[in-house]
């Protein structure tokens, strides 16, 4: 096994349910129609203390948080949830010791345990990232095919949804895909042979991945998805589908299984960040992923005659 090596940080570390919650109001603010001078009026501040709140550059008060998210028709419930979560005002990573194996400090991993309202949050924060680097077992929200989308938001699949469904909060549906978006999508080997019943679908979306990748950007600017293989056996691989997301030039590591997490700062986020671009670095090329994602097609499909 390869051994993935953290960095030193190179930025101060920001709790991620500070980053979060920012990005929560300024999505739910432009989905709900709110300009920012109406919302800074409600909070009784400058807009320019609540576009900072909005991109945790400043803490936000407990009463304003509570006002704003009250402003945008969030629930009582979830609101006291983010204002329980929220790191105290004077919170500094830097004053405080780091714990454990991990090396945590006390607000460096945040579990967002709210619901629908997390599962949301999560799909706010993969589509308007500026960077995602994701590690897949399976193909993820934004580049499947219609029939492959049906089966892994059927609930009998998949229990988290990652893209909107109904009964999700309405405010998600009105977040787009960010514009210019550095997304490399890592899926693992065994995505090529796991078809079962429906293996028609999957070789339809295998299909659809290799129009992806002979499209792609010479400059691998954009959108690039790459086959990482089951040998060498790497750091990912020991923790399974995991993300890293730059959110207004903060890092996270982001998972979701029954709830989404997210962690910065610490020895697992450094190690889980360093895993990902050993993971990049180890991938095939783009021509062996395109030829390998048509030939596992080509391989489903005569199972599905068959």
């Amino acid at each position: 096994m390869l051994h993935a090596v953290p960095s030193s940080p190179t930025e101060v570390p920001q709790a991620p349910a500070r980053i979060v919650t920012g990005f929560y109001l300024r999505y739910l603010r432009a989905a709900k129609g709110i300009l920012l001078d109406d919302a800074a009026a409600a909070a009784r501040v400058s807009t320019s203390a609540v576009s900072r709140w909005e991109r945790a550059e400043s803490p936000i008060p407990p009463d304003a948080l509570r006002t704003l998210l009250q402003r945008y028709g969030v629930a009582r419930m979830h609101t006291e949830f983010l204002v329980r979560h929220m790191p105290p005002q004077r919170y500094g990573r830097g004053k405080c010791a780091q714990q454990g194996l991990a090396c945590r400090a006390p607000h460096d991993y945040w579990a967002d345990v709210a619901d629908d309202e997390s599962a949301a949050r999560y799909i706010a924060v993969m589509r308007q990232a500026s960077e995602v680097i994701q590690f897949c077992m399976g193909v993820p929200a934004g580049l499947r095919t219609p029939a492959y989308q049906k089966l892994m938001l059927d609930p009998d699949v998949c229990v988290a949804p990652d893209e909107p469904v109904l009964g999700l909060p309405s405010w998600v549906h009105e977040v787009p895909w960010a514009a210019g978006q550095q997304r490399t999508v890592l899926l693992d080997e065994t995505l090529l042979t796991r078809g079962g019943s429906q293996s028609a679908v999957v070789a339809g979306q295998l299909r659809h991945l290799a129009g992806l990748v002979s499209r792609e950007d010479p400059g691998g600017r954009d959108l690039v998805v790459r086959i990482l293989p089951l040998s060498p056996v790497l750091f990912v691989h020991t923790v399974g589908s995991v993300t890293e997301v730059t959110v207004h030039g903060r890092r996270m590591v982001a998972s979701v299984g029954l709830f989404p997490s997210y962690e910065t700062g610490s020895r697992v986020a450094r190690l889980v960040s360093a895993g990902l671009r050993e993971a990049v670095e180890a991938a095939c090329t783009r021509e062996e992923t395109r030829e390998g994602l048509v030939c596992a097609a080509e391989a489903m499909e005569r199972r599905a005659a068959s």
